[in-house]
């Protein structure tokens, strides 16, 4: 049976300077039935969630800037930090972005255990098409 993958990670608040606040813990998620995306969700009661290609933190992670909608990712070097974060751009309730530091080993932790369920490049091998095709008929109706 496969399972998801969750990992809890601290997501500390950043500004486009790089000076970062204290931060509190969101959780990246993986579900293999829908193997193209991650989820990032804040935890609490009034938890907000956005939900990004999975491409993005693999691209990040080699060192490359990924993403050119409305989440970005790339190691960067935050004030006070002792090595390179990710960081990743969401966006706000008020239509800008918030920015978060995490600790790329973490993310990196993360994504190793989404490959070995799925690895990247065999995600159409887990996608449901014929369900995917009567959601879109059932849309179109």
């Amino acid at each position: 049976m496969i399972t998801m993958v969750r990992r809890t990670v601290q997501a500390r608040p950043a500004d486009e300077n790089g000076t970062l606040a204290r931060g509190g813990y969101m959780e990246l998620s993986y579900d293999p039935a829908c193997p193209y995306e991650v989820r990032l969700a804040e935890t609490g009661s009034d938890a907000g969630e956005v939900v990004f290609a999975r491409d993005l933190l693999l691209d990040a992670l080699d060192g490359n800037p990924a993403g050119e909608g409305r989440v970005r990712a790339r190691l960067r070097r935050f004030r006070g930090a002792r090595h390179s974060m990710l960081e990743l751009a969401v966006p706000a309730a008020d239509g800008g972005d918030l920015i978060f530091a995490i600790c790329d080993d973490a993310v990196a932790e993360f994504v190793r255990d989404t490959t070995d369920l799925v690895p990247a490049g065999d995600e159409w091998r887990h996608v449901d098409v014929d369900a995917a095709v009567a959601g879109l008929l059932g849309q179109a109706a």
